[in-house]
């Protein structure tokens, strides 16, 4: 058993180092940013000296512990998730998850951000009440960040799904004050070098009625686009789950269900390129009930299920009745068994690897996954990281 003083010591020296290479480097050695934030001035690196690996690890993650976690394919670790009450305060969910806070913030890699995700599920409400007033906003603020020096974190991450307006008229302008006063009290208690970041939408027409981006882009070190679930169980028929671009043979005949359009939607607006992460899911959708027409692509379905990347590669793929199928346009794989009448769209290393690439000649400013627990061989994230570091 390792003693309980050597672990604090051996924490306290690992966070400082890591926190002493981060204000070194400016903020988050990774994105220059603009403008002034409440009259604070930000440090502002020259150039950013790599694309970000932006990985979230679940408090759910069972038999994937923190030390399978390749921090030195990591940019930024995203621990979720904090849990925000109504009248603003941000709470650990359960004594197991403190017990996880605390061995994560054992582990360290110098150049590893180590973040607190905030969510509060689908349309739940209750981060429109916490950003409602200014007392509320204050209290959010103060009682995450009291979590984050807790746990010697570096940053905050908000998964607010999604302010546009459908629970509170007012919600995608609280969002943006809640932001602020999340990048004051950062700058304020902690210093200018913390990271602020936010999980946007994948939907244009969200973009557009959720995020005051012109302003809420200068308190942000980054988005990260969540380009996935651009199909499911809510969709006419069989589909990518994340496409890379639009397919020409779509029989909906939808253009901006997929990554390249949203990330050029959130590109098309006031907020600098190497801001906006790309992100990729390490699961994919399993539909059942399939015909066989088109390989299974683009029939009816009757349920839709979500599997890892894991269970698709070590239970499904290697099945004799499953055969392996790409798409030349929208650049992602597919299964289907005719036996078992089953399509799987996800992601696999080939798709990952272009992705990576597509960021990176891009000028976008890195890859997101989620989530890490889903490959526990962290095959993908090696791909990310081969590419981006090729």
């Amino acid at each position: 058993m390792t003693d309980k003083t050597t672990m604090i010591d051996k924490t306290t020296e690992t966070q400082t180092r890591r926190r002493t290479v981060l204000r070194t480097a400016g903020v988050l050695a990774t994105t220059p940013l603009l403008g002034r934030i409440a009259g604070v001035g930000r440090a502002e690196p020259d150039t950013i000296t790599h694309p970000r690996i932006v990985g979230y690890y679940p408090s759910w993650a069972g038999d994937y512990t923190p030390s399978d976690v390749p921090y030195d394919k990591l940019t930024h670790l995203q621990y979720a998730f904090l849990e925000p009450q109504s009248d603003g305060t941000v709470v650990v969910g359960s004594a197991a998850e403190e017990d996880l806070l605390s061995e994560l913030q054992t582990y360290d890699n110098e150049n590893t951000v180590f973040v607190l995700s905030i969510s509060s599920g689908w349309y739940s409400g209750t981060f429109s009440d916490a950003a409602s007033t200014p007392e509320r906003r204050q209290r959010f603020a103060k009682t995450a960040i009291d979590i984050m020096e807790k746990y010697n974190f570096d940053g905050l991450d908000l998964d607010w799904e999604f302010p546009d307006g459908t629970v509170r008229a007012e919600d995608p302008h609280n969002f943006t004050l809640l932001l602020e006063e999340c990048r004051k009290q950062l700058d304020s208690r902690i210093g200018s070098w913390t990271s602020l970041s936010i999980a946007g939408s994948q939907n244009y027409n969200t973009i557009d009625q959720a995020y005051e981006v012109d302003i809420i882009s200068d308190y942000l070190d980054y988005v990260n686009v969540m380009t996935y679930d651009f199909n499911g169980g809510w969709s006419n028929d069989t589909n990518f789950n994340a496409p890379l671009y639009a397919a020409s043979d779509d029989p909906d005949g939808n253009t901006t269900f997929n990554a390249n359009y949203a990330m050029e939607h959130w590109a098309s607006k006031s907020i600098a390129t190497d801001k906006l992460v790309v992100g990729m899911p390490f699961y994919g959708r399993s539909f059942s009930g399939v015909a066989p027409a088109n390989d299974g692509l683009y029939n009816s379905f009757d349920s839709e299920t979500a599997e890892t990347y894991q269970t698709i590669e070590e239970t499904i793929k290697p099945q004799s009745d499953y055969e392996y199928h790409w798409h030349p346009e929208a650049a992602v794989p597919w299964l289907y068994s005719a036996a078992d009448q089953t399509f799987i769209s996800y992601d696999d290393a080939d798709s990952i690897a272009n992705k990576a690439e597509y960021a990176r000649e891009s000028d976008f400013g890195g890859a997101m996954c989620w989530e890490l627990s889903q490959d526990p061989s962290n095959t993908l994230i090696d791909e990310i990281h081969s590419v981006f570091d090729s």
